[in-house]
């Protein structure tokens, strides 16, 4: 199975007449356009299996579904969020030195609570 990632507006061809196109990507969703000959059926994998038909077997397995709420999902941690943190801590230093180191002290807290810092080396691994 050929495996590609697109990013919004780009679009893949198959032969000649086939055009998938990734719209958008927000929120873990994706919208996609699809434009094919009509002899060609377009089915949701969704509405397949529900009809009795298989899941092809090139298909990674769907993840296992666990009963947690989104709150409780794990935190993924990239460099975009460490360069924030890093940017907001700089600031809080400058904060400290100012006449503000109070309210400074107060965002330290509160950003602490967001990212606490036992979870910074686990996530920083993953």
């Amino acid at each position: 199975m050929l495996k590609l990632t697109l990013l919004p507006d780009e679009y893949l061809v198959i032969r000649d007449d086939i055009i998938v196109q990734l719209v958008r990507a927000a929120g873990g969703r994706a919208d996609v356009a699809i434009q094919a000959p009509r002899e060609f059926p377009i089915v949701r994998g969704a509405v397949l299996e529900r009809n009795g038909g298989q899941r092809p077997a090139c298909l990674v397995p769907p993840p296992k579904k666990k009963g947690r709420t989104y709150r409780d999902q794990i935190f993924r941690w990239n460099d975009d969020r460490e360069r924030a943190v890093r940017i907001m801590k700089q600031v809080l230093d400058r904060l400290d030195q100012s006449e503000y180191h109070e309210e400074a002290k107060v965002l330290r807290t509160q950003l602490d609570r967001i990212i606490p810092a036992f979870w910074e080396d686990d996530l920083a691994e993953k």
